[in-house]
């Protein structure tokens, strides 16, 4: 199995939207150490470890809510609903009013195309927290597969109001702007998604697709390039640096992008497509 994406989740998984409730552990610090434990421990593929992480910290206390919840989002990640479920369903035994894990619930919901259960866990969790940004991104994806991008778009400006510094709502209320064809705001988004996590592959990409329909060309290729030095193993990042040289008309470049975007993906249909078009234009 490959390095769990968990640093994505941090609200969720150490419940730090709940600083201004009494902590559930003996020793609040001393949970997040357990915590960051585990996550340090799957990262080097020892995930039994990791586990018994969480269960040292429940044999010591075993109506600590949030160790639960934080139990339960690692078997998420491993993609074993059924025990995640449990934890949750545990923690909320304890603690009715535990917000984080009906976000949890509600995001596992969703993933697994379960969306009016997610929509009931995340309203639930707005109910008892209403200033929880995580819990309104999270409800954004469900009006997203729902096609109620009014809502979504609502949901995202609700998030960002709460955390100006919630990134991931800046990129995905970019991206709307994007499809709206409004790229100047969407432009906006990105930078100050950025302006929070400079190391965002996607954000650089999505910035440059942006200010390429902005006729931005030089300054598209820039983010994307940025984009490619963080991860050179990024294939859309060759793919949309491609399409912005073979409109340039830097045909022998954008080719050497396209090889490099199949050698990552070789299932790649568009950029196969564009690939054959480019060898016919450079002769090869």
């Amino acid at each position: 199995m490959g390095e769990l994406p968990v640093m994505r989740i941090p609200g969720r998984f150490f419940g730090w939207e709940d600083r201004d409730r009494p902590a559930f552990g003996r020793d609040r610090n001393h949970d997040m150490a357990l915590s960051r434990k585990a996550i340090a421990l799957a990262r080097e593929g020892r995930f039994d470890e990791a586990l018994a992480c969480f269960d040292q910290a429940l044999a010591l206390d075993p109506m600590n809510a949030k160790m639960w919840n934080n139990k339960g989002v690692f078997f998420d990640l491993l993609g074993r609903d059924r025990e995640a479920l449990a934890c949750w369903e545990r923690a909320l035994e304890i603690d009715p009013r535990f917000a984080p894990a009906w976000i949890s619930r509600g995001m596992l919901y969703r993933r697994r195309n379960r969306l009016q259960e997610a929509l009931d866990c995340l309203d639930r969790a707005l109910e008892l927290n209403p200033d929880s940004a995580i819990a309104w991104y999270n409800k954004s994806g469900i009006f997203v597969a729902t096609d109620r991008m009014e809502e979504a778009v609502g949901c995202y400006e609700k998030a960002i109001e709460i955390d100006p510094q919630f990134a991931p709502a800046w990129i995905d209320l970019g991206y709307s702007f994007f499809t709206r064809q409004q790229y100047g705001k969407a432009v906006a988004c990105y930078s100050r998604a950025l302006s929070v996590n400079p190391d965002d592959t996607r954000a650089w990409c999505l910035k440059g697709g942006a200010l390429h329909a902005l006729g931005r060309g030089g300054e598209a290729l820039s983010c994307f390039d940025r984009a490619l030095e963080l991860d050179p193993q990024f294939a859309a990042g060759w793919s949309l640096k491609c399409n912005v040289l073979y409109q340039d008309g830097r045909y022998h470049d954008a080719l050497q992008c396209a090889e490099k975007a199949l050698e990552l993906d070789p299932q790649c249909e568009l950029t196969a497509q564009v690939r054959h078009l480019l060898r016919s234009i450079v002769g090869v």
